[in-house]
């Protein structure tokens, strides 16, 4: 009777282990998605920001430095309405 008792709880030890292991890989993957929208949020804005100032005449070099992208995605910006 007793192995039969501990053979059950281990059992149910390894479900709530497997359990809480499917939960914190669920909630990386949020996180995770989260992140990149954000980070794609920034970029847009950062995007904004650089065709507005080129729009009001800022050199690409004044562009790069307040937005911190790269001068081929601000030249790519120039072109684009």
């Amino acid at each position: 009777m007793r192995a039969d008792r501990a053979l059950k709880k281990i059992e149910r030890d390894r479900e709530k282990r497997a359990r809480a292991i499917f939960w914190d890989n669920q909630r990386l993957v949020r996180n995770s998605d989260m992140h990149a929208a954000e980070e794609k949020g920034r970029m847009a804005s950062r995007e904004e920001i650089a065709r507005n100032a080129l729009a009001e005449g800022s050199s690409i070099e004044f562009v790069q430095k307040i937005t911190g992208l790269d001068l081929e995605t601000i030249k790519s910006l120039q072109t684009k309405p």
